[in-house]
């Protein structure tokens, strides 16, 4: 996707194909359209009532597609199941991945309650615009909070030490080590990190050989490294409580916003790590 591409979001609802014809004159510049729909849309149910309503959806995701056709605007659909807000985050992950620097925008005015609060909740961190047709008539723009996590994410060493932290999180079968020691942490992380300014070299100070192969001027410094996690714990990504095991230490471990940063922001070109844990969500 190119700047001033724009992804256009819609949850899956019977109504969704007059408030997409709506949105259009509200937006006119929409490149790209989804529609993501619960994973019962398309299953067949015995219940006449629930049947008629499934159709209905059915019927208007189509009329929302030929309208997108129509214009030349490429359309897909996505589809959603339990539970509701890790699926919507894999599926706006894969959106995000594929439409990069796009604008988002979102039309929550249908489907069910559990998408559309999954879909909103989801939306700030693609710092997308949520629109929803409240009166069944003209869309209004929702206010979501802000969140300026994209461009901290941008540093290669944010996206490792959250891999490292997501590696290491807590699984129900060793549910009692939920953190992660500064020094293991800082040991991980060492071999993968890149100075994102180069040090300016010092006239007629000596070359020192590199580790691991590795240049001088990607050798991590502890202060170094503490800023980094300052800045993490700072931004709610991670969180810092002292070592059980030794208390002069610090130790840490990946928060939900964390994760959710991780998933949306990291490049899997990075390492291998985010490369591993990405593949893995």
């Amino acid at each position: 996707m190119h700047p001033g591409e724009h992804v256009h979001i819609i949850s899956a609802g019977e109504t969704i194909h007059t408030a997409f014809a709506a949105m259009l004159r509200e937006l006119p510049g929409i490149t790209r359209t989804y529609v993501v729909a619960d994973g019962g849309t398309y299953g067949i149910s015995q219940n006449p009532q629930i049947e008629k309503d499934r159709a209905a959806t059915r019927h208007a995701v189509e009329s929302v597609k030929e309208i997108a056709v129509s214009l030349d605007i490429p359309f897909a659909r996505e589809t959603v199941f339990c539970p509701v807000l890790s699926s919507a985050r894999t599926v706006l992950t894969k959106i995000r991945r594929e439409n990069k620097r796009a604008r988002f925008t979102f039309d929550l005015s249908g489907g069910s309650r559990d998408l559309c609060m999954a879909l909103f909740a989801l939306a700030p961190w693609l710092g997308g615009d949520v629109w929803s047709s409240f009166d069944g008539k003209m869309p209004q723009q929702v206010p979501v909070p802000d969140r300026d996590i994209r461009a901290m994410m941008v540093n290669v060493n944010y996206q490792t030490i959250l891999a490292v932290l997501l590696r290491n999180r807590p699984v129900p079968a060793n549910p009692d080590v939920p953190f992660v020691p500064r020094q293991y942490l800082f040991q991980q992380v060492w071999p993968y990190y890149i100075r994102q300014r180069a040090k300016k070299p010092v006239e007629g100070a000596p070359v020192v050989a590199g580790k691991r192969g590795l240049k001088p001027a990607n050798d991590l410094s502890q202060a170094t490294f503490s800023w980094f996690m300052a800045t993490l714990t700072g931004a709610g990504l991670a969180g810092e409580v002292r070592d059980r095991r030794s208390r002069r230490e610090t130790a840490y471990r990946i928060t939900a916003d964390g994760e959710m940063a991780f998933r949306f922001f990291a490049d899997p070109a990075t390492n291998s790590i985010v490369k591993m844990m990405l593949d893995g969500s």
